[in-house]
């Protein structure tokens, strides 16, 4: 894998005259493609969805914290997104970058990942530096994909460089997140590390593929087990006469040894409520259990049942005759997402009610109701599932009858008429 092939490579991503292509055009794919496109390289973006492209060529990122009006700008000029998989053959290097799940039975579901790599193996050019960046259990890279390349028996580069973003945080941009690196030689990992340092990323190589695909999911995990921590937490301080949120506070002034974590009607995204579920069926192989993230993954699933009960022991009427009103379906607080939202598993105990959010028009079949404050009080029940910036949560207090909380929102508001779950 050496050679000139190597130092052509090197000398063409140092000088960014490399062409860079990404499969997988969600939030993590058009973040990747706007640092490397403002930075100067040719890039190339290749997405199954034709609507996804469509948007993209009027300039409509179709993700609502995402703009990119400075990616879409170059639509055109070093800038081509595509259907046909035949444009990766110009790039010199792909970036995977899919999205990857779990089935009903926590089992890894990465079809996707599969016929994406099946795609750049079908596309592959000799001498492309090939880099996997969905989030996966350690070893697929090595144990599953790398066969896929040897078979061509040609030249290649293949690195891992997990996807690590926070949807909706201004604070953070693509560039300022150090990247974890990794490669399956020592001249990949030099590739791998020169072609995000040409974009101005802190890079920290890791000593194997494996170590990079763990560490990804470690972190998913560590959040996982805080966040159902403060839920289950939630819980006991509820029955208990105590507010979790008033506790939380009180204890972030130790200035050592502790980081709050906040509780929530579930985790949401791709992260959190799935990622984990990698290591402990990853465990199994190896007979070795993961038993917190198991129970963390069950607290996190119990959410909003415990939300439905805090509702059905708040009316008075029976859960089935009232009126319910669901504010924000989203998975987090101002972005579009529906990944894995807890807002959903809600709606789904609740299938009568109705739901607003100022980002998602429709979910499945049924379309959001247009918000009116004065109108608030025709519902029973009126639940903050997710907590977006644009809600006036004074007005949501004064015109509603009941307010099941989840999310803090009221603080600072009259809590007569607010329960918080």
């Amino acid at each position: 894998m050496g050679g000139v092939l190597t130092h052509s490579l090197l000398e063409k991503i140092r000088t960014k005259t490399a062409t860079i292509g990404v499969i997988g055009m969600g939030y993590i794919g058009l973040q990747l493609l706007d640092a490397f496109g403002q930075k100067g390289f040719p890039i190339v973006g290749f997405d199954i969805d034709e609507h996804k492209i469509e948007c993209f060529k009027k300039g409509d990122s179709t993700i609502s914290y995402l703009p990119l009006k400075e990616l879409f700008a170059l639509l055109g000029k070093s800038f081509e997104a595509s259907i046909d998989p035949t444009i990766l053959n110009r790039a010199d290097v792909v970036v995977v970058s899919v999205p990857t799940n779990i089935d009903k039975h926590l089992v890894p579901n990465f079809d996707l990942l599969r016929k994406a790599f099946q795609t750049v193996v079908n596309q592959f050019r000799e001498g492309q530096l090939i880099i996997v960046q969905s989030t996966t259990y350690p070893g697929t890279t090595e144990d599953e994909l790398l066969p896929m390349l040897k078979k061509l028996k040609k030249r290649f580069y293949l690195g891992y460089v997990p996807e690590i973003s926070d949807p909706g945080n201004v604070e953070y941009n693509f560039t300022s997140i150090p990247r974890m690196t990794s490669g399956l030689t020592t001249e990949c990992l030099e590739m791998v590390n020169a072609l995000y340092e040409s974009i101005g990323c802190q890079v920290y190589p890791c000593a194997s593929m494996k170590v990079a695909e763990a560490a990804k999911v470690y972190t998913n995990a560590y959040r996982l087990l805080n966040i159902s921590f403060a839920n289950e937490m939630k819980v006991l301080f509820d029955k208990m006469g105590m507010d979790i949120w008033e506790v939380i506070e009180a204890a972030s002034t130790k200035p050592f040894g502790f980081a709050p974590f906040y509780p929530s009607p579930g985790a949401g995204g791709d992260c959190i409520p799935v990622d984990p579920s990698y290591l402990s069926w990853k465990g199994t192989e190896f007979d070795a259990k993961a038993t917190l993230i198991d129970q963390a993954l069950r607290i996190n699933q119990e959410m909003p049942h415990y939300v439905i009960d805090k509702l059905r022991d708040a009316l008075n009427k029976p859960l089935k005759s009232a009126r319910v009103l669901v504010l924000g379906v989203a998975f987090k607080k101002d972005v579009n997402g529906l990944q894995e939202s807890a807002s959903l598993k809600i709606l789904n105990l609740l299938p009568d009610a109705d739901f607003h959010d100022p980002y998602i028009e429709k979910v499945n079949e049924k379309r959001a109701i247009e918000l009116n404050y004065d109108r608030l009080s025709d519902y029973d029940a009126v639940i903050i599932a997710t907590d977006h910036s644009v809600y006036d949560y004074g007005k949501i207090v004064e015109k509603s009858l009941l307010v099941i909380d989840t999310r803090n929102a009221t603080a600072g508001f009259s809590q007569k008429k607010v329960v918080k779950a």
